[in-house]
Order: structure tokens, then C-alpha cells, then sequence
């Protein structure tokens, strides 16, 4: 919005200007117009630059060459003052473009050399134009009708704007032999025109003072030129690999003074490298890409796979269609640029896929328990209900023959049964007795297969009910997926507690193919053991066998 009013402001300006131009003849209209055309060729060039790459300073300095532009042509019209601040600017056009020329294509100043000159420039295209101001008679700011002082002065200032130029043309020398190969068939074209119309600029300024030459002649042709300069630099800017390095120094800009949101940085490099199909991948605890919600990147036909690294290591990679930036070394140093961003946002997808985990682990953990106080629920009820009202029926009606006792007797015993295989379910009360090892040897012992139990001394005091209560669930949903699915014909189970962290496998010979997120069960014992910071994990390689693995922290 701001822009748009600015390009708007130097319309209306420009409108105004030709407006108050004095009537006369049209060459002496269309000369006064050119100034003002020209301004509108900077502003328009300035501010499409300044928008498009908001983070580089050439867009700012080409569209405050169109406002010296403006002032420029305020020479020429019938206002006194204004035509006065007019030709004070006069010459400051031609230091805006040497400004330019050397920040090129930054806008940034990057060494002292550059600095110096751009000064220099200013100071001869301003101060050093006062003795021009004060002893030229046809100046309207004439002082003295000095030619001696005007002779010195512009002597000093030609040489002061000859020794600029001979700095300007070494740095450029200097600028291309260092640039990439890639870089000088864009550079080379730029610099040539940009400092070729500052030595013409210069030199047929003080033309006519020595040669037969018309001044509106010269005039025409240091407009011309000038006004090229925004034209030439623009294209320099959109052609190929060195806008995109352009681009790409613009990011790293972007990147170190925006406070970013998350998911921004892949569309920022997409527009630095040109290519709206690129995307972002991250890489996995286990190695694999992935994308920003955790899910596996996949590479489509036609595209390729940049790495990004950071301090040698992998943190993420640039998916991107190799038609459209066919340099991999480009899009590798745009990775380099916004690697600490791409590694920041991995980690945050990383936390918020940990996190979204978590919760899906505790609402899964919630209908665990209550699938399981259903289940007690209705198995007291159905099986225990039923028999202890009709044993009340009985004992109220029972004959005190022996037969009659012997029956209730039985019944009895059915009743303290069922509600030991009722507790057993819930908790198997050995385990709550004599231990973790106790309960786990009588269920082996239990087990229609050939089984070892390979332990620590895990019986007595030491570890939390909590543990153990999750390490024998380990045990038994791995024993009975073992007898239900692998075709096994034995297995081993090992119990070791070592520096605070209770070790929990089942390995079977069977055929294998179980994965921990395949069913609730595994799927559950994953969500009891992380819910005490633990580690599961399940290796199970197709006839190659199971191996389930729970690692516990408990107190030592």
C-alpha cells in the first residue's frame, strides 16, 4: 500500500511539473518532458524492484533516483525557486547511479573502497557544484561574476569526478575477476553500461565548453543514457543464476530481522529460487525425510532432493523441480542460507508429532481402562451375580442332607473360582505375593510351548507395583500373541534390572511380520510403557522370528 502511494505521489508530482512547463516550442516541451519521464522510468523500475525484493536496497535507491529526476525537471519551469532547486540537483542523478553501480545487487556498500567512492561521488555532484552556482552569470544564484574562481572551481571538480571514476572502474575490475564464472555474463553487460553512461555523462558535460557542440544536443544525450540505467539493471536482476544469488543474500536479510511463523520458510525459498512446486523435507529420528507433520516425504517423478546440512549433518532437504533451477549449486547455497531455520522447524515438527503422540497414547491408555472396567463390569455381573443369587436361593431352601451340602459345596468352590480368574485378570495376586519373576515363571509354566526364563533376583522389594504391573502385561500379551500367531515352538524371556531401568524381552522362532502399531494389544503395551518414560520397540523380520523389548525406568 505504501508503494502504490508512493508511485502515485511521483505521478502527480511528475503531472504538476509538466503542467507548470512554459509554452513554447515542442522541442523545448518535449526536452522538459524527458526529465520527467525519465524520473517515472526510475520510480516504476524502483519500486517493482523494492516490492519484489523488499530486502534489497537498489529498489529504495533507483526510486530516489526518480524523485532527483523530478527535481531536476523543476528547472524548467517558470517558478523561480523551483527553478533554482533544480539546478542544484542537476548533477546529483549521476551519483545515484554510481551509488548504484557499486551496490549492485544488494544495495548494500560491502567494503571501504565503495563506501569512499559513492561519498565522493555526492560531494562533487553537490558541494564541489558551487562555484557554478556563485560565478557562472547565467546562474540564478550568481554572487560574483568570477571566471577565474569558475575556472578553479570546475577544475576541481572535474578532476575529483575523473579520479572517482578511475576507483569505480578498478572495483568493478576488481568485482569481476572475483565473481563466479556463472555470474559475469550478467555482470560484465551491467557494469559496462552503467559505468560507460557515467564517463559519457561526465565527460560531454564539459563537451560543449571545448567543441562546437550543442548543449540541448548533449543534454539529449546524457538523458538517454540515464535514463536506461534503471531498464539495464532490471534486467540484470532477472536473468538466471545471479538474480537468484541476489535473491538468496536477500533471504538471509529476511531471515536474520523477520520474527517468522512457523511453515514460512519454505515458501519464502520458493520464491528466492523461483519455483512454486518446491517444498520442504526433515529429517527423521530414524534417518527417513519426512514432512512438516511427520509423514514420509515423498520425492514425485521429475523433482530432485537437495540435502541441507548443518555442521556436517543432515537437518533437512530441498524438494525442488530441477527444470526451473537447474543449478543444484544455487539451491544447495540458498540451504546453507536458511539450514538453522530448516533445523529450528524440524524440531518443532518433531515436538508437536511427539506431542500429538502423547496425546493420542493417553486417549488410547483412557479406553484401555475402560474397555477393562467394562469388562470387570460385566464379567462380575454375568458370572458372579447370577451364581451367588442362585447360591442364596439354595441355602435358603437347602435340605440338611448330605447330598443337598455336597452340591452347595461345589458351587461354592465354582464361585471362589471364577473370582479368582476374575482377580487373576486384573492382577494375578502371585505377582502381588512373591514378585515379577515368581508370576512370569508360573505363566511360562503354563505356556503350551518350550520356554526359558532367563532373570535377575527380581523377587522381594525394589520395584514399584507400576512397573511391575506393565512388565508382566509385556510378558503376557507377547506370550499370547506368540500362541495365537508366530507357529513358535519355543521361546525366551528375559528380566534384568540394571542402573535404575528394568529390561523387559520375549523373543519366539516363529514366523515374525508383528509390527508395534499393527493391533492394540502391542500397540497398548507401546502406550503403558512410554507413559512411564520408557522405551518399547518390536523387531520382527519375516521368518526371522520376534523379539519384543520394553525398557522400564524404575528405582534403583
Amino acid at each position: 500500500m505504501a508503494l502504490r502511494q508512493l508511485a502515485a505521489l511521483g505521478v502527480a508530482f511528475g503531472v504538476v511539473e509538466i503542467v507548470l512547463f512554459p509554452p513554447g516550442r515542442w522541442q523545448d516541451v518535449a526536452h522538459a518532458v524527458a526529465y520527467t519521464v525519465t524520473a517515472w522510468v526510475y520510480l516504476g523500475a524502483g519500486i517493482a524492484a523494492w516490492s519484489r525484493r523488499p530486502g534489497s536496497r537498489i529498489g529504495p535507491l533507483l526510486t530516489a533516483g526518480g524523485g532527483m529526476w523530478l527535481l531536476c525537471g523543476l528547472a524548467s519551469t517558470t517558478v523561480p525557486v523551483l527553478v533554482g532547486l533544480g539546478i542544484v540537483v542537476a548533477t546529483i542523478p549521476v551519483a545515484v547511479l554510481l551509488h548504484v553501480l557499486l551496490a549492485f545487487p544488494s544495495g548494500h556498500l560491502g567494503d571501504r573502497w565503495s563506501r569512499l567512492l559513492v561519498v565522493g561521488g555526492y560531494v562533487t555532484t553537490t558541494v564541489l557544484q558551487a562555484p557554478v552556482w556563485l560565478w557562472d552569470p547565467a546562474s540564478p544564484f550568481l554572487f560574483a561574476d568570477r571566471p577565474d574562481l569558475l575556472f578553479a572551481g570546475r577544475l576541481v571538480n572535474s578532476t575529483c569526478a575523473f579520479v572517482v571514476i578511475l576507483g569505480t572502474a578498478a572495483v568493478v575490475v576488481a568485482r569481476l575477476r572475483a565473481a563466479r564464472t556463472a555470474d559475469r555474463p550478467v555482470l560484465a553487460p551491467l557494469y559496462l553500461y552503467g559505468g560507460g553512461a557515467i564517463v559519457v555523462v561526465v565527460v560531454a558535460g564539459n563537451l560543449y565548453r571545448v567543441a562546437p557542440v550543442d548543449p540541448v544536443v548533449v543534454d539529449w544525450v546524457q538523458v538517454a543514457l540515464l535514463a536506461g540505467v534503471p531498464i539495464a539493471f532490471a534486467a540484470g536482476v532477472l536473468l538466471g543464476g545471479f538474480a537468484r544469488t541476489a535473491a538468496i543474500e536477500e533471504l538471509g536479510v529476511w531471515l536474520g530481522s523477520t520474527e517468522r511463523r512457523r511453515g514460512e520458510v519454505g515458501p519464502a525459498l520458493a520464491r528466492t529460487l523461483g519455483d512454486p512446486s518446491l517444498t520442504l523435507a526433515f529429517r527423521g529420528d530414524d534417518g527417513s525425510w519426512v514432512d512438516g507433520d511427520g509423514h514420509p516425504a515423498v520425492v514425485p517423478p521429475g523433482l530432485a532432493l537437495v540435502p541441507i546440512e548443518l555442521a556436517g549433518r543432515p537437518v533437512g532437504a530441498i524438494v525442488h523441480d530441477p527444470s526451473l533451477q537447474p543449478n543444484p549449486d544455487t539451491v544447495r547455497a540458498a540451504g546453507r542460507v536458511v539450514a538453522i531455520a530448516v533445523d529450528r522447524e524440524r524440531l518443532t515438527a518433531r515436538l508437536l508429532a511427539e506431542q500429538e503422540q502423547l496425546r493420542e497414547s493417553r486417549t488410547r491408555l483412557v479406553e484401555a481402562g475402560d474397555r477393562e472396567r467394562r469388562r470387570l463390569a460385566r464379567d462380575l455381573h454375568d458370572r458372579l451375580q447370577s451364581r451367588l443369587v442362585l447360591l442364596a436361593l439354595r441355602a435358603g431352601t437347602a435340605r440338611p442332607e448330605t447330598a443337598d451340602l455336597e452340591a452347595f459345596r461345589r458351587d461354592v468352590d465354582q464361585v471362589a473360582a471364577e473370582v479368582r480368574s476374575i482377580v487373576a485378570g486384573v492382577m494375578p495376586a502371585l505377582l502381588i505375593e512373591r514378585g515379577l519373576s515368581s508370576a512370569v515363571e508360573d505363566m511360562l509354566a503354563r505356556t503350551p510351548l518350550q520356554t526359558r526364563l532367563d532373570t535377575d533376583d527380581l523377587d522381594g522389594p525394589g520395584l514399584p507395583p507400576s512397573v511391575e504391573g506393565t512388565a508382566y502385561h509385556v510378558v503376557a500379551e507377547s506370550i499370547t500373541n506368540t500362541v495365537k500367531h508366530a507357529v513358535a515352538s519355543s521361546l525366551v524371556v528375559g528380566l534384568h534390572h540394571r542402573t535404575g531401568v528394568l529390561t523387559v524381552s520375549v523373543h519366539d522362532d516363529g514366523c515374525g511380520g508383528a509390527v508395534a502399531s499393527g493391533g492394540t494389544g502391542l500397540r497398548g503395551l507401546r502406550d503403558r510403557v512410554e507413559a512411564l518414560g520408557g522405551r518399547f520397540a518390536v523387531d520382527s523380520p519375516d521368518e526371522g522370528g520376534t523379539t519384543v523389548v520394553a525398557e522400564i525406568p524404575c528405582a534403583s
